[in-house]
This record gives C-alpha cells, structure tokens and sequence, in this order.
C-alpha cells in the first residue's frame, strides 16, 4: 500500500516538473527581445545610397507613374503591414492622385513611426464602409496596409500646371506582429516628367456644332496623352461657361468660374461627364426670348481643360470649345414597338417561329409542342384582341422616337423599330430636331394607375394637371424598356364582355421633361369560346373591288343569296385593303400585316373566306396565323379562291413555316405545287363549265354565262373559265366534293382539244377535310360567285347540314 502511494506522488511530480517546462517555453524575456524587421525596394527604377555606392546613373529622368514593388523579413516573427509616403525636393510629404489622403496629424501615426515623420498614407481597413472619405474621421482607417506595391502618380508640373522635370522621393517602412518597425524607411529617389495632354469636349449625343440645343445636355470629355507604356488617365476636367455673340466674342461679364467634374456638384458622378439643366450649378441659360420666342443673337460656349495624374494641364484649341443656342420647348416623344410587343398563352401563338423577326421569340413547350409569342391581332373593329388563358404573358416593349433608325452614310432615317439600328438620340417630339439631350426616366401607367412595380414602390410622381400619377424608373432599372404583363394583370374577362386594358408610357429628358403625348398600348381580353358554343356564319370578302372579276355590290349579293336558306346569324367583314400610297401602312393591320383575329374567328360556327378575284391573291397568306389557331380549336372554314390559290399555298408553305393551317386544309406535306389549266399562263382555256358533284349529296353547280349573264365578260364570250386551280388526288386527304367539268370538244364556242380535254376534264376542283378534332375545311379552287345562285345555294345548303 505504502509503495503504491510513494510510485503516485513521484508520477504526479514529474508530471507537473514537464508541464511547467511546456508552459515556460518561448515565453520573453531580456534573453529574447524582439527583432525589427528589414525592408527593402526591389523596382529597378529611381535610385538610393546603394545607387551612388555602385556608381549607378542617378540622372535617369523617367516617366511620372511609376509602379513600385517593396519585400520585407523579419527574423523572429511576421510581418503585419506596411506603411508609406510621399516626400517633394524639400522632405516635405505630399498627397499625389490615387492617396490624396496623408496623415499629417498624426493621428493615425504610432510613437514608434514618428521618428521618421508623419504625412504617411491612409487607407480603408478591412471591412470598412468606403462610402465614408478618408479624410472624415467616422471612417475606419489606418496607416497600415497588405500591399506589396503601389502605383504612385508623382507630381511632375509647376503651379500653373506645366510640364516640369520634378525631383520626389518614396519612403516604404515595415511593421511586425509584435509592433517594430523598420529601423529605416527603404527609399528612392525620382527624377520624373509628364508631356501636355490635349482635351476635347462635346456631349454625349456629339458636338452641337452651333445648333440648338435643348435646355439639358451632358458635357463629355476625353484626353489625348502621349506617356509611354501607362494607360492615359485624366486627374480631372474642368471647364468655364460664357455667352458669346454671333462673331464668337466673349460677351463681357458672362464669363464663369472653373468647374471641375470631380467636384460634388457634378450630378453625374463621372469624372468625363458634366450634366447641365436649367437647375444645375452652373445652369444652363436660355438664348430665346422665353416670350416671344425671338432669337437673342447669342450662343453659350462652353471651354473645357484637363488636368493628368502628374498634375499637367491641357492648353486651349480648337478642340476644347463648343458653340451652341439654348432653345426652351424641346420635347421628347414616346414609342411602344409593335413588333417587340407580343403575347404567348393557350388560346394565343405561333408554332412555326416567324421569321420576320431578328430574334427568337419567347416560347412555351405544351403537349410536346413548341409554342411561340406572336403580336396581338387587330379585330375588325381595329382592336388590339386576344383571347385569355391562365397562363397567358404579354410583352410591351417601349422606347422614344429617334432610338433607332437606318443609317446610309451619314443619312439617318428614323424608324419605329427595334431591329434597325440603334441610333441613340432625341428628337422632338413635334419639329423632329436632334436637340443633343438624353432620356433619363421612364414613366409607367396600367389601368389607370401607377404601374406596380415594387423595388420603385415609393417612386411615384405628383399628380399631373389632369391628376395622373405615374411610376417613374430609371432608364436603366431592372425592367429595361420591357414589362411582362401575366397572371392578376391580366384577369379573366367578365361574362362575354372583353376586358379592357390599357398600358401607358412616357419618356423624361435631361431636361426634366415628360412627353406631353404618352405612348398608349390599348388591348382587350376575350374568354375563349368552345366549338360548341359557337353561332353563326362569318363571311370575309378579300375580293379586290374589280368590275370585270369581282365587283363588289354583285359579289356580295351572290354571297348572301348563297346563304339565303340559313336562318342563323351571318355577318360579313371586308377585309381593308392596302393604302394606295406605297409606303403608308394599313391602320387596320397589325404589325405584321394581319387584319383577321382570331377573337373574332372565335365566334363563329362557320367561317367562309373569299377572294374570287383571279388578278389578285388576297390576304390569305398575311392573316394565316389567325386561321391556323381557328382551326387548331375546332373552327370550319370553306375558301373560295381562284388559279393563285396555288401560289398562295406555295407561300404558306415556304421554308416549311406555317404548315399547320396547310395541314388542317388536308394538304400533304411536303406541300404540293398544285395546278391549274395550262400553268403558268391559264389565258385561253376557258373550259371549265361546271363543277360535278363528286360525293354523295352534292349537286353539280353550274358557271354563270349566257342567260343570265356572268359579269365577266371574257366568262360570258368563252363560255368557259380559266382561273381555277385543281387537286391532283395525291396532293389532298380528304373527300373529293367536286371535279372539272370540261366543255366538250365539239362545243362550238371556243372548244378544248381532245389532249387539252383529257389533261383536265375530272380533276378535282373541289374537297373536304374532317380533322381529328372535328374541325372541317372546304377548299374550292373555283370562285364561287361565278357560279348560278340556284346551284350554289343547293351546295351551301348541303354544307350547313353538315356543320350547324
């Protein structure tokens, strides 16, 4: 028992003999006391003692930016920073651009440094909120910093700011972790000089040159330097304002001080760029009688210099001027593109990708399906519709008349559309003048209120004198030019009644003013009706008005007594033709040349289409897109067109676009380039006389000539028309309704040959598609107002059992 307790206590005591050894380890003392640490320049230039030791040229002058590396060691611990200044010829320390701030106080300088003197350079420490200057006291700053090297700018130009050869010297000293500092700075010597820069000002939109200029514009200004191998940084631009007279002479007493742009009043908070308005400091002066509007026979100059980073100041030339008049009632205009202001839903695409456009439109995937945005169509009142769906977006793109526009040398024509080129200026708005200024803010209205936009929740103008209020964003805000109007901005239309929706946005210049005229984007929302809930019977008349092929009054009657036996709705719309005036746009066209909407389409059990004039093609090509979504959702379509309705497929089919609508007709894809009598020029085989009923229940419908007379008149000589296309059997899927019935040829007035017969007689000129979803095409290649009214009444008659 006694022996284990002695063998304890000896383990316990070693125990505490080693841990007081651990504990004791390193700890200072006299024996131990701190090493400062060593601190040396390694750049190659300016020069010090060990220079003049090794007999070194000290007269180098070089250039006054100079990059200088520095390495420290510390023998017994790390080193914790560095700290550095800038002496001038006389030891005094300096701030130079790039450490404007020194510590001439003393403030931030240790009793260990100040030995050596104060004037070291401040910095930021880490973490600490660099929008506070260095020169404020609330700021975390120190002496000390990580870097191992500094770009100093050395002062290199005498009071009045020209070129000098100018002596300076760098000082670099060390500190370590346990706070010794270098025993001595490391340093060099600099003999440096800096040639003249040359300045230039215009504004950001080029240089007036003399012209008119609105009551807000933006200086700009660039240097030009000749110092080798360093990039060309300016310390500063100034610049003076002034009238002057017709003759360019200073008007006495009007001229300013210096500005500088880097100088707090300078709202842009760029050092190459000076906003001027009406309320800047300096402002700008109007050169017009604000009264009457009269010219006051004077212009604002404006003179500019710069100051570079060794302190050189520009020289005046011609360069540094610029002339112009301060014109009051410039405004600028508001634009929504139409080809960038779109929509995809359900009920509301394209699924071929129009090609007009330079981009790829926004798209969805539903079903495997692969559809795109398209515009809004434009109903027949002249509406901007589209029909509603859950999942419905709708873009609006805007921007300002003179944004964009195509360039032919130094001509620019503006344009209204996105895809020319981006041309970047202000017009006004009435006077379409350039008057230099910029667009600075957008202003948005939806449904009558501000547009809510949440990150500008609190930006929201004063009421208007009509007490609007508006949502005013930047131009350059997160939304850009664009909205997307989705989900709760775009409800459910109540009951049957389209919703109205109404987009409003103007521009803000420099000037601080809003385009009195705001842009309006106007649409309406339509529920989407089922197929069964459908009624009545759309008629659209493509005919070109024409008295030999379709005039109107006789077409329109044939038309109507057609349907003469049905006792449902039946409305008729004439589909606008072109302006005359090449050039002029058609009002009734949407931006990509459409008059047909599907939220009319929509409505109808049955919609017939008709351009039964063969010297033209219609429009059928133009308001595709409408049909296609038409018969995507169940519509029944009949078309009546001429021999160019072979050219008109041939352009729906083109590149393989827009083959849907081609294959709800039955055609086959690839789509055939269908024929007609004697391609390509029909003229002379006037040998169709009848259309044979083909299919059970179809009547044979007889061409107009003789008693009664047709109103063509080439019809009524030959007894015969020419201008129908037929439908070879492989070029269809469907039911042949009709076939070419030829003139014999023993007819006596202007008769067939035996060959010409044979190649034509019982074509098929006629057929029908019944689709999967039950929608239904008659295609007929004849036009049926050719035709005897008692015959084509019968037919119709047939095809209204068939669908109503």
């Amino acid at each position: 028992m006694q022996v284990k307790s002695v063998k304890l206590l000896s383990i316990i005591v070693m125990t505490l003999i080693l841990m007081l050894m651990v504990a004791g380890c390193g700890k200072s003392g006299s024996r131990f006391a701190n090493v400062a640490p060593t601190i040396k320049i390694t750049s190659f230039e300016g020069w010090d003692d060990s220079y003049i030791a090794a007999g070194y040229d000290t007269t180098a002058t070089y250039s006054f930016q100079q990059r200088i590396y520095w390495h420290a060691s510390d023998p017994d611990g790390i080193i914790a920073g560095y700290a550095f200044r800038i002496l001038d010829d006389n030891g005094n320390p300096i701030a130079t651009p790039g450490y404007q701030y020194i510590d001439t106080a003393a403030e931030l300088t240790p009793a260990s440094l100040l030995t050596l003197g104060t004037g070291w350079v401040i910095h930021y420490l880490p973490g600490a909120d660099q929008s506070i200057p260095l020169n404020d006291t609330a700021a975390k700053r120190t002496i000390w910093t990580s870097q191992k090297y500094a770009v100093i700018n050395f002062p290199s130009a005498d009071a009045q700011g020209n070129p000098i050869i100018n002596m300076s010297k760098f000082e670099v000293v060390a500190i370590d972790n346990r706070g010794a500092v270098t025993a001595q700075p490391a340093w060099r010597n600099f003999k440096t000089t800096s040639p003249r820069p040359t300045c230039t000002i215009s504004t950001t939109k080029g240089n007036p040159n003399r012209k008119m200029v609105g009551a807000g514009l933006k200086l700009q200004f660039s240097m030009q330097d000749t110092d080798p191998f360093i990039p060309h940084i300016p310390y500063k631009y100034e610049f003076q304002i002034m009238k002057t007279d017709t003759t360019g002479v200073v008007i006495p007493g009007s001229q300013s001080e210096w500005f500088s742009t880097t100088s707090v009043s300078n709202e842009t908070g760029k050092i190459n760029e000076y906003l001027l308005t009406r309320y800047t400091t300096p402002f700008l002066e109007y050169d017009y009688d604000t009264g009457t509007g009269a010219y006051l026979n004077r212009f604002t100059r404006v003179t500019a210099r710069v100051t570079d980073m060794a302190g050189v100041v520009s020289i005046p030339d011609s360069n540094t001027v610029i002339d112009f008049m301060v014109k009051p009632g410039f405004k600028p205009r508001s634009v929504i593109y139409p080809t960038k202001t779109y929509a995809v839903g359900t009920h509301h695409y394209e699924d071929y990708g129009d090609d007009s456009t330079e981009e790829v439109l926004p798209a969805t995937t539903t079903q495997g399906i692969l559809r795109y945005a398209t515009p809004l169509f434009k109903d027949m009142e002249g509406k901007y519709s589209v029909v509603h769906s859950s999942n419905l977006k709708l873009w609006v793109r805007w921007g300002w008349w003179g944004e964009y526009g195509n360039t032919a040398g130094e001509t620019v024509v503006y344009a209204e559309d996105p895809y020319t080129k981006k041309v970047d200026v202000v017009l006004d708005r009435v006077t379409n003048e350039n008057y230099f200024s910029e667009i600075t803010h957008f202003d948005l209205r939806y449904d009558d209120q501000p547009y809510n936009f949440p990150p500008y929740a609190n930006s929201i103008t004063p009421p208007d004198e009509n007490g609007k209020r508006w949502l005013r964003i930047p131009v350059n805000s997160p939304l850009g030019q664009t909205v997307v109007l989705a989900g709760g901005q775009l409800p459910v239309p109540e009951n049957s009644t389209p919703g109205e929706h109404t987009f409003e946005i103007r521009v803000v210049d420099l000037q601080g003013e809003a385009d009195p005229n705001p842009a309006v984007f106007k649409f309406y929302l339509h529920n989407y009706i089922e197929p069964a809930n459908r009624s009545g019977i759309l008629v659209i008349d493509d005919d070109v008005n024409q008295a030999t092929q379709a005039p109107d009054e006789i077409v329109d009657g044939k038309y109507a007594n057609m349907l003469a036996g049905y006792t449902g709705n039946v409305t008729v719309y004439t589909r606008p033709a072109d302006p005359t005036q090449a050039g002029v746009p058609n009002p009734a066209e949407d931006t990509r040349g459409r008059a047909v909407s599907f939220t009319d389409l929509q409505k109808y059990k049955l919609v017939i289409y008709h351009n039964d004039n063969s010297q033209d093609p219609g429009n059928l090509v133009n308001d595709v897109d409408a049909y296609a979504l038409y018969m995507l959702k169940g519509g029944n379509m009949l078309i009546s067109h001429t021999h160019l309705l072979s050219s008109v497929l041939d352009n729906l089919s083109k590149d393989g676009a827009r083959t849907t609508f081609l294959r709800y007709l039955g055609l086959m894809d690839p789509i055939p380039n269908l024929p007609y009598p004697n391609k390509p020029n029909p003229a002379n085989w006037y040998f169709f006389q009848k259309a044979v009923g083909a299919l059970t229940g179809y009547n044979d419908v007889n061409l107009q000539f003789g008693t009664p007379a047709s109103f063509n008149t080439i019809v009524n000589a030959r007894h015969g028309l020419s201008t129908l296309t037929y439908f070879p059997s492989t070029s269809f899927l469907g039911d042949s309704l009709y076939r070419f019935g030829c003139k014999p040829t023993s007819y006596a007035t202007f008769p067939p040959t035996q060959v010409q017969f044979d190649q034509i007689n019982n074509q098929v000129v006629a057929y029908r598609r019944i689709n999967e979803n039950n929608s239904r095409a008659y295609v007929f290649g004849f036009p049926l107002s050719y035709m005897l009214e008692t015959d084509a009444q019968t037919m119709m008659n047939k095809i209204l059992n068939e669908i109503m």
